[in-house]
């Protein structure tokens, strides 16, 4: 194995106000230790990793490829291969899916050019279903020990600690505990990494890198704080949060009438056991300030372009709203061109990291006002090819980091995520029900609220198959994938969908161009937590490790029924 180090942070405690004592009136150890595990996850883009790599002429190299970033992998392309970026083309007209695992130059990509090269023809490389869910990455599983020192009078927090092994195969990287240390007061705290190297299949990035592992050993001990001191869950997390885009976000999640219902924990009975659990999440801000946008006018038609690609998530949506708003015009009425990268073309974002909406809209927005102020609104009497182009840049000088890497720059600020999920927990068979998920996502304006919406409803589906079904499983003999199909590596269905109630908190972000950041990735991370959480409410039992399978949930019923 191999260590990462740990990041420490101490600064004085904040003071909170006095909370009541629990309802029996005693005032319980402050000191909650707990020692969660999760397994596994796979990406599963539906779209397996796919590359048509031309050659065929020495001096073009033409790439089809299944990317995230159509720019990106043009510059990786030309570096790999010691070639000049001018020489090298990228086509990703449309993706179906990826979730991390596309944001890197793959094995498919590197095989098809080489092959390519050597044969001066085209060549297609297509992974199977099997090589896909062995080699392309995953979610890394973990065991993280978490410990919370809060008052026993106050119940603020005095000290967090988080150490976190993660199984990442032929990868290292992982930042569980380091994401814990971003959440609640400014406290005394340790976080500590450790990627465990081994010849397993490797870990990659995977919507909101360690969110979700990080959210599920924090959480389910935040959780464990409020039932031992008797306190609500909601009103504890926000006696210790500072992010008032959570604290909005937590006056809402008080008056669902799901959450006003809750259970006493463990109070149900009877084979069917309904439960009630609330989990929270931030993600950082990123943005790619070198993103440009060109818009054009072409026989009375606009036309924006860029080097970005989309992912389903929307982005072409995103830009023909920004540019039409501009214009007074219907959306339909502007032609966006994505999904290429080609010495001709201007810099646009990988879609990761939640930063691509937010580096497009304003870019498009001020490329088209600019073309506006020249040209004016009738398109018909514009003269044919102008054009004016934008470049996003950086948020009036407040930045985290005041550079840019790999397309990348950390703004100031954290999205903000709240999930509240409703289970029903059957204890003869052990199977769990998702029946309700209410999703409250902060990330200011939303500008495409159908597929805002959209994204927020995949990634609770997502979180629910963290929480109860997704797992990889190897033979430990032969170290072969043994859930190497759709059918062995489960994941969510139709009939697992609960009832899905978006919540977007618009304000917050008024000092960002747009006015709004993404949200790919802080929706996906407090869904499996809040799952977890629920089921507690539902059984008592408190589930340490993922995937919640029915057999754990019948072992755990007995030790509650032992106690």
């Amino acid at each position: 194995a191999t260590a990462a180090t740990a990041a420490t942070a101490a600064t004085a405690a904040t003071p909170a106000t006095a909370a009541p004592a629990g309802p029996s009136g005693d005032r319980t150890s402050g000191l909650v230790e707990l020692e969660l595990r999760t397994g596994v996850q796979v990406h599963t883009a539906f779209e397996p990793h796919a590359c048509v790599a031309d050659w065929s002429d020495p001096q073009h190299l033409r790439v089809w490829l299944s990317t995230q970033g159509v720019d990106l992998m043009r510059t990786e392309i030309a570096s790999h291969f010691d070639l000049d970026p001018a020489e090298v083309e990228v086509v990703a007209e449309y993706v179906g899916g990826g979730f991390g695992a596309k944001l890197s130059l793959t094995m498919e990509a590197v095989g098809a050019i080489s092959l390519s090269r050597i044969a001066r023809r085209p060549v297609k490389l297509v992974l199977d279903r099997h090589e896909e869910l062995t080699g392309t990455g995953n979610r890394p599983g973990s065991r993280s020990r978490v410990s919370l020192l809060v008052d026993e009078r106050s119940h603020a927090v005095k000290a967090l600690t988080v150490d976190t092994d993660s199984h990442a195969g032929v990868a290292v990287g992982n930042s569980v505990a380091a994401l814990a240390m971003l959440m609640y007061d400014r406290t005394p705290r340790l976080a500590r990494d450790v990627d465990v190297v081994t010849n397993a299949p490797p870990g990659a990035p995977f919507r909101g890198p360690g969110g979700p592992t990080s959210a599920w050993a924090l959480e389910q001990t935040v959780d464990e704080v409020a039932h031992r001191t008797g306190r609500d869950p909601i009103a504890l997390r926000a006696q210790w949060d500072g992010n008032q885009k959570r604290q909005a976000l937590y006056r809402w999640a008080s008056a669902l009438p799901t959450w006003q219902q809750r259970p006493v924990t463990g109070s149900a009975s009877g084979r069917f056991r309904r439960g009630v659990g609330v989990a929270t999440g931030n993600w950082i801000y990123l943005v790619d300030p070198d993103c440009e946008v060109v818009v054009t006018v072409a026989r009375g038609r606009l036309v924006a372009s860029t080097a970005s690609q989309d992912m389903g998530t929307g982005s072409r949506t995103v830009v023909a709203r920004a540019v039409a708003g501009v214009f007074g015009v219907d959306p339909t009425e502007v032609e966006v061109r994505f999904g290429r990268s080609h010495a001709g073309t201007t810099h646009g974002p990988a879609s990761g990291g939640s930063r691509t909406t937010v580096s497009l809209w304003s870019a498009a927005v001020e490329a088209a006002t600019s073309l506006r102020d020249r040209v004016g609104r009738d398109l018909g009497a514009a003269p044919d090819g102008a054009s004016a182009t934008a470049k996003r840049g950086g948020d009036r000088g407040l930045r985290a980091v005041p550079i840019t890497m790999n397309g990348i720059q950390v703004g100031r600020g954290f999205s903000a995520a709240l999930h509240v999920s409703e289970v029903e927990v059957d204890t003869r068979t052990g199977r769990t029900r998702v029946l309700r998920v209410h999703g409250g996502i902060a990330v200011g304006r939303i500008h495409a609220p159908v597929l805002a919406r959209s994204q927020c409803e995949g990634s609770i589906i997502q979180g629910i198959g963290l929480a109860l079904y997704e797992n990889q499983v190897l033979d430990p003999h032969t170290g072969l994938t043994l859930t190497a199909n759709l059918e062995d590596y489960r994941i969510p269905q139709l009939g697992d969908t609960p009832e899905i109630d978006i919540h977007f908190h618009e304000d917050g972000w008024d000092r960002v161009p747009g006015g709004g950041v993404g949200l790919g990735e802080v929706a996906t991370i407090s869904p499996a937590a809040s799952v977890g959480n629920a089921i507690f409410n539902a059984t008592g039992w408190r589930p340490l490790t993922l995937p919640v399978r029915p057999d754990r949930v019948l072992a755990g019923l007995r030790t509650v029924v032992a106690r």
